[in-house]
């Protein structure tokens, strides 16, 4: 009964934290989420499109109980998030909260330990009465031997079979739930497991065809780039980091755009999300809040449907509750309000170049700016990543006066600019040093 009270008091605080958010973006969803007719976004069952913004709450079933998942979720959802990844089985062998393991032998998938899994059902449903999407890799790959697709070969040595069986079973066990996503794969590439991960995401889309699946591939890598068009792939996850960025285990990292870019231009056409990237407070200044907002622009700018925002909460360390308040985190909240201020299921980026003609600044680099233009020509926008002078093309714009205003991806603050003819293009420098979005329409 406790517990119970606990979900009446956080429904009833979150209800006062988002009322601000749900007006000023002016939607609520139907789940479950689907994909939208022409491919390039997710919408809700009454055709609204969905804006995915993910935090990585990596180890959440693992790490936290029923109590610290619901603190957790309440502060993701007041903060705009809109979907949680996680991990199902986390490590090899490990245990949850209460002391439950997946399996009995990690040898085996038919192995189950239905306690483990009634508590991830439990966390899914408290995460269902807040209308968050639960985006959940069943058996984590691994990047460094630590996963099921690691070096000791556990989906190998299960096989299609028994990885098929406990997809369906996954299927069967969560049916009933309408906010579920499942990523296969996890940090790495298919490998020796693809046979045992293409049975997995089969038994899965058997049981549960109305939740949606993606694949988490190594980094640089998007599900696209290492699946040939299987029926299961209803999305594709993109994951790198930035030119430069030497801490990953692939050195050769893309700038963001430049693998949204490609990802775009891929058939068929597939939604796509940012699924992983820098994260908030690891790395120096390299995981600054700007390189969160960087990523994220760069990524809905460049033609994601979304993206995914990482922090040390990943895995819940002792203060995982002072690192829900990382700034960039916060700032996130303002993206998804400025998307809602148009059609914004309408972007299709400048891949080109044809928007912004000067001043967008050297390609392939952590310094570049981006522009998304509405596919009826009726509005635009650009982030800088820092103050620079950009000249912009009016012409690709549809009426006969252009309006235009800085946005501030830190506060979520409007300045208006003035009214132009755009007959001419528009020259502008941003107001302060720090990143800025600019907006024509």
């Amino acid at each position: 009964m406790i517990f119970y009270n606990k979900i009446f008091i956080h429904l009833t605080f979150l209800f006062s934290a988002v009322l601000l958010s749900f007006n000023s973006v002016g939607q609520t969803f139907q789940f479950p989420i689907k994909v939208s007719e022409n491919g390039r976004y997710f919408e809700d069952q009454q055709g609204k499109p969905f804006f995915y913004s993910a935090d990585t709450g990596w180890k959440l079933f693992m790490r936290l109980d029923k109590s610290e998942a619901l603190d957790y979720l309440v502060d993701r959802k007041a903060k705009g998030f809109t979907a949680i990844q996680v991990m199902l089985t986390g490590s090899i062998a490990e245990a949850n909260v209460e002391g439950e393991a997946p399996f009995r032998s990690s040898n085996d998938f038919s192995t189950l330990n239905h306690a483990f899994f009634e508590h991830a059902k439990s966390v899914v449903s408290i995460a269902d009465s807040l209308d968050l999407l639960m985006v959940i890799a069943p058996l984590w790959a691994g990047c460094c031997g630590e996963g099921y697709a690691g070096r000791n070969n556990y989906m190998v040595n299960n096989g299609p079979e028994r990885s098929k069986g406990f997809g369906m079973f996954l299927g069967e066990f969560f049916s009933s739930f309408n906010n579920i996503f499942w990523i296969i794969g996890g940090d790495n590439d298919p490998s020796k497991s693809r046979e045992a991960m293409d049975a997995l995401a089969q038994g899965i889309k058997s049981s549960a065809p109305h939740q949606l699946v993606m694949y988490h591939a190594a980094s640089t890598h998007s599900s696209t780039d290492v699946w040939d068009n299987p029926s299961w792939l209803d999305i594709s996850m993109v994951y790198t980091y930035f030119r430069g960025f030497n801490k990953a285990w692939n050195l050769k990292q893309l700038d963001v755009y430049e693998v949204g870019y490609t990802e775009f231009r891929k058939r068929p056409i597939r939604p796509f999300i940012l699924g992983e990237s820098t994260y908030e407070g690891e790395h120096g200044e390299w995981g600054s809040a700007l390189q969160i907002r960087k990523q994220a622009y760069w990524a809905v700018f460049s033609g994601a449907t979304g993206h995914a925002y990482g922090s040390p909460n990943w895995n819940f360390p002792e203060n995982w509750k002072e690192i829900l308040e990382y700034p960039g985190a916060r700032s996130l909240i303002h993206l998804k309000s400025l998307l809602y201020t148009k059609s914004w299921e309408q972007l299709v980026p400048d891949i080109g170049g044809d928007f912004i003609i000067d001043g967008a600044g050297p390609y392939a680099s952590n310094d570049y700016a981006v522009a998304a233009i509405a596919a009826d020509k009726s509005f635009a926008f650009c982030y800088l990543p820092s103050k620079k002078k950009i000249t912009v093309e009016l012409k690709k714009l549809v009426s006969k006066k252009v309006t235009v205003s800085w946005f501030d991806p830190i506060l979520g603050d409007f300045t208006k600019v003035g009214i132009y003819n755009k007959n001419n293009p528009l020259t502008l420098t941003p107001p302060t040093e720090q990143d800025w979005v600019l907006v024509l329409e």
